[in-house]
């Protein structure tokens, strides 16, 4: 069963409240209560919904000023110190991009995050890092215009009725045919082997 606007607007609903009820949320689409759930379960499966969570002001429990922490590592060896940046408590968000920086926020104590780089740092190939002061930041979890449909990450069509998912390293991959997931997963593998050296 492809997506469709009332996925969308399931969707948008629970963006704006994690909260609501499958009761409420049905009200708001005109279906059922389990139907709700069904469709939901549907979308964790395609790996559209990945999770719920709240919003949490991290300032209020905080031991420091808000600091974005950006580190640029040669590529292919960023995704070691992406993973160690975000098991660290108070560090809320880590980006990892495909030409080897890393852009983090933290909350840590200035001289608490200066320790902690020094030794997640040490003994890694870094290109150059830096860390700012946080003025200002914003974070607007939404739905963005256009069309609402899966796409196969590898060839780009639109994935139609159920497609294949893979799951590798803790992530989901939607593909739209069998002859894709054979082609991701030898790529993925090669990539991984080539990180690996």
């Amino acid at each position: 069963m492809p997506l469709d606007e009332t996925d969308a607007e399931i969707l948008r609903l629970l963006i704006e409240d994690a909260n609501r009820s499958y009761r409420e949320i049905g009200e708001a689409v005109d279906l059922t209560a389990p139907s709700v759930s069904d469709r939901v379960e549907r979308l964790r499966e395609l790996g559209v919904l990945e999770r719920f969570t709240v919003a949490v002001d991290q300032s209020m429990f905080a031991k420091g000023e808000a600091r974005l922490v950006d580190v640029q590592v040669e590529p292919g060896k960023a995704s070691g110190v992406a993973a160690d940046l975000d098991a660290v408590d108070g560090v809320e968000h880590v980006i990892r991009t495909e030409s080897g920086r890393i852009v983090a926020q933290t909350h840590l104590a200035d001289g608490e995050l200066r320790a902690l780089l020094g030794d997640l740092l040490a003994d890694r190939e870094i290109i150059e890092y830096s860390v700012e002061g946080v003025v200002e930041s914003a974070w607007n979890p939404e739905l963005r215009g256009g069309e609402f449909a899966v796409d196969c990450v590898e060839c780009g069509k639109t994935v139609e009725g159920e497609g294949v998912t893979v799951e590798r390293d803790g992530h989901r991959y939607v593909l739209c045919c069998h002859s894709c997931e054979s082609l991701f997963l030898d790529r993925y593998d090669e990539l991984n082997d080539v990180n690996d050296d």
